[in-house]
C-alpha cells in the first residue's frame, strides 16, 4: 500500500487488500483534519473581527467630531458642582483662578490637578458614567480647593 504525501492516506494499488481499518482510519483521519481547519478558519475569523472593531474604534476617536477629550469651565459654588460630558472620563485636568481677575494672563491660578479613573483626589472629584462632581472640600482640608464659590474653574477631560 502506499500513502499520500502530505496527511499519510492510504492510497490502495491493485494487489493490495482493503481493510475496513485502513479505510475507518482514512477516514477519521480526514474528519479530524476538517475539523481542526474549520476550528483554525473561525478563530482567525473571530481574531480579524476583533481587530476591526478596534481598527475603527481607533479611527472615529480622533475625528472632527469626536474628539478624544473636552474641554470646559465652570464656577465654583461652594459646594458640589457636577459637570456633564456625556461620558465617563478616564482623565481630567483641572485649574482655577480667582474670581476677581479672569482673564488668562493675569490672575491667581491654583496648581494643576491631574484625576486618573478617579483614583487620586477622589475625595475631591467623583467620576460618573456621564462626567464628574467637583466635591466641597471639608473644612480645613488642604488643597485642591476645587469648588470655592465664585471661581472660575478650566477642565480637560480625556474619553
Amino acid at each position: 500500500m502506499n500513502y499520500t504525501t502530505n496527511y499519510h492516506l492510504p492510497q490502495w494499488v491493485e494487489t493490495d487488500r482493503i481493510m475496513m481499518e485502513d479505510f475507518n482510519d482514512a477516514m477519521s483521519d480526514i474528519d479530524q483534519g476538517i475539523k481542526t481547519a474549520q476550528d483554525t478558519a473561525d478563530t482567525a475569523e473571530s481574531k480579524a473581527d476583533a481587530a476591526q472593531t478596534t481598527a475603527n474604534s481607533v479611527a472615529d476617536a480622533y475625528t472632527p467630531d469626536n474628539q478624544p477629550y473636552v474641554t470646559g469651565t465652570y464656577t465654583g459654588t461652594g459646594s458640589d458642582v457636577t459637570i456633564t460630558l456625556g461620558f465617563r472620563p478616564k482623565f481630567v485636568v483641572v485649574s482655577g483662578m480667582e474670581a476677581g481677575d479672569q482673564s488668562n494672563s493675569t490672575g491667581d491660578w491654583d496648581r494643576y490637578y491631574a484625576l486618573c479613573d478617579g483614583n487620586v483626589l477622589a475625595s475631591r472629584v467623583a467620576f460618573t458614567n456621564t462626567g464628574f462632581v467637583a466635591k466641597e472640600s471639608a473644612v480645613g482640608a488642604l488643597y485642591p480647593t476645587l469648588t470655592s464659590h465664585g471661581r472660575v474653574y478650566c477642565y480637560i477631560a480625556f474619553r
